[in-house]
């Protein structure tokens, strides 16, 4: 009875060094912010949108940032702001992606934020408030249906599209894009976009939430293939899509907004690209606002040693011809046709790089650093104050 009892106990004990060894690592990897949170869910007509209120930290493999995140009332990465406009407040709205979102800086180090520093008091003593409107994955088609059914109740006195040619274009095709495909009906017209993804990423679940739990998935179905394989033949896990981008022609569907010249489907793109333009456009007039673009920069146009080692991973590609610029052309002729101000940052980016300033682009992730939001920052506010009067 007693070697019953002492098996017992020893098992007891063994069990609680377990958990206590499970709890302290599943404070170690939220201390150390080794797994970054969601602030995503999916939304019915935009595909995507910030949780309202979400809290946490944004990282990457590469750990090229670890960044505190909260995202607004409103649902916004960005201070709070009220639909009702104060008095003597210009309002600029800034429509984008993941570059106005920004998660890779701190919030004070956005060019949302910056931008508004450098304005403020600017104009007859007129105080300008900027709203960073960007949630990754959103291409023009997103922006255009938040900026319809949410962007227009702040009543904006300008409304700047931040355009990034790596992939808005893409986003904009129900035949390129695939995690969050715009839907239009059979006459051209948007009606939605589409959430694609796995419904597991949606439900979430018990383990899910521990982080220690996500993280060590992370390392055996990434780092550990064999295992991974033997673990998803037992049943005991389910194996993701292969690591890497969606290649069509030999290349990352990114990359082919490059390709020249451009075939029919990224063609159609760039015709429904534009629809969407026109109909922002549009609707920005109907509020009473003016229109400007801001095309972003990329990490391949401003570092060369990018495109080479895309195009290095990528050896077939090399026997094709590509053009950088030919997105932000595309974009440009569209302004100049339309009459709205368009400002393009690649240059002042390469010159700056060229010069030897401080990485502008993660290399791993691409985005921009906060060097490279302060420097598009005060190109943002030349570029308005001599398109947009602000008194």
């Amino acid at each position: 009875m007693n070697r019953k009892v002492e098996i017992l106990g020893g098992l007891v004990l063994a069990a609680a060094g377990v958990m206590v060894a499970l709890a302290a690592f599943e404070v170690l990897v939220r201390v150390l912010h080794l797994v970054p949170d969601r602030f995503w869910r999916p939304h019915p007509k935009t595909g995507v949108q910030l949780i309202p209120g979400k809290q946490g930290w944004w990282t990457q493999e590469e750990r090229e940032f670890v960044v505190p995140v909260a995202i607004s009332p409103q649902g916004l990465r960005d201070v709070p702001h009220t639909y009702d406009k104060p008095p003597g407040v210009l309002r600029v709205l800034v429509l984008g992606d993941s570059f106005v979102e920004a998660m890779h800086v701190h919030l004070e180090e956005t060019f949302t934020r910056r931008l508004e520093t450098l304005l403020d008091g600017i104009g007859a003593n007129r105080r300008v408030e900027v709203i960073s409107a960007g949630v990754s994955g959103w291409g023009t088609a997103s922006e255009l249906l938040w900026l319809r059914d949410e962007g227009a109740k702040y009543n904006p006195d300008i409304v700047l599209l931040h355009f990034y040619p790596g992939n808005d274009i893409k986003n904009n095709s129900p035949d390129l894009e695939d995690v969050l495909p715009p839907v239009y009906d059979d006459s051209g017209r948007l009606l939605y976009v589409r959430s694609n993804k796995p419904e597991r990423e949606k439900r979430g679940g018990v383990l899910a939430r521990s982080k220690a739990y996500v993280y060590l998935r992370q390392l055996v179905l990434v780092r550990q293939p064999l295992v991974a394989n033997w673990l998803a033949q037992l049943g005991v896990v389910q194996l993701p899509p292969p690591p890497g981008p969606r290649v069509r022609d030999g290349l990352p569907v990114d990359f082919g907004v490059y390709r020249v010249p451009p075939d029919d489907v990224w063609r159609t793109a760039w015709q429904r690209t534009e629809g969407l333009l026109e109909e922002m456009l549009g609707m920005a007039r109907a509020l009473g606002a003016r229109f400007g673009v801001v095309i972003a920069s990329s990490r391949e146009q401003v570092y060369p040693e990018a495109w080479e080692k895309i195009l290095a991973a990528y050896p077939t590609a090399r026997d094709l011809q590509f053009d950088l610029d030919q997105p932000q052309k595309w974009m440009e002729d569209w302004c100049r046709r339309s009459g709205v101000p368009c400002l393009v940052l690649s240059p002042a980016f390469r010159a700056a790089a060229a010069r030897g300033a401080k990485p502008l682009h993660f290399w791993h992730d691409g985005h921009w650093t906060a060097a490279g939001h302060a420097l598009a920052a005060e190109e943002m506010r030349k570029f308005l104050l001599a398109n947009f009067p602000l008194s």
